[in-house]
């Protein structure tokens, strides 16, 4: 048996940038996200808290300027004349904000957003996202594959989500920001925030995952199909299994498989 704060041996279970953690519960899909390498990106409406990433807390700019820019980008794109002529005689600025409004929220939903967390020691993460300890927490090397990982950041977890304007023309990629604020009532999470341009399933390297942690209470048969699926599609990715309760300052773990 090893405890995760020895790290001085073949067997570690390293910790801090660039490795993090990804919780799953003890089902199918999570087999088969293991078995295909590939992460499973939401859109926000599948998040567990309304407000995160929440359009109703964009608002546009009502800048003159931008209500040009904004103007002049969706005029440029119509190439019927016909077209452009009606939208010259009929598109005032408020007929204009409020149609680009409209599209807000289909354009935040378009966006995959992946959850992962910056340390396994974490007795409420393992009993949410893992089913009570019966699922898995895997462990990546985020430098391993770059592209993947590209743009993992920390949640900033504030007092209270507020109001942001956005300016879609001139500062195209502010509304990222909403993304990655959360309230001070998850901060246990700890979480790192992976997003996509869509949504879906989208693969990793398989070189990039190293380790497969089992929670203490998983049924012998799902412990059996994760190491069955690890053999078969990784070569060198090692599963353990958590030995008992998880806390911030105890994780022990067993060797279940370590590859040749």
């Amino acid at each position: 048996m090893y405890s995760i704060f020895n790290q001085d041996h073949g067997l570690a279970i390293k910790m801090g940038v660039p490795y993090v953690f990804r919780f799953r519960p003890p089902n199918k899909n999570t087999l088969d996200e293991l078995k295909e390498n590939y992460i499973w990106f939401s859109d926000r409406d599948s998040l567990n808290d309304e407000l995160d990433s929440n359009p109703e807390f964009v608002k546009l700019s009502k800048h003159p300027l931008e209500l040009k820019l904004l103007y002049n980008t969706v005029a440029e794109s119509m190439l019927d004349p016909r077209t452009k002529e009606y939208f010259d005689r009929n598109m005032t600025p408020e007929k204009l904000q409020e149609f680009a409004t409209t599209k807000i929220k289909p354009f935040v939903s378009s966006f995959g957003i992946a959850c992962f967390t910056m340390y396994p020691m974490n007795k409420k993460l393992w009993e949410i996202y893992s089913e009570n300890n019966k699922g898995v927490c895997l462990h990546f090397d985020s430098s391993d594959d770059p592209t993947f990982f590209h743009n993992i950041l920390p949640i900033h977890y504030v007092s209270e989500i507020k109001e942001r304007e956005y300016s879609p023309i001139s500062q195209s990629d502010h509304i990222i920001d909403l993304f990655y604020k959360k309230t001070e009532d998850w901060s246990y999470e700890k979480e790192l925030r992976l997003l996509k341009d869509r949504t879906g399933r989208i693969n990793f390297k398989p070189s990039s995952l190293l380790n497969v942690l089992i929670g203490y209470d998983a049924e012998a048969d799902f412990i059996n199909q994760v190491v069955t699926t690890v053999k078969e599609h990784y070569k060198n990715v090692k599963v353990f299994q958590v030995t008992g309760p998880v806390s911030i300052g105890k994780l022990s773990y067993k060797p279940l498989y370590i590859p040749k």
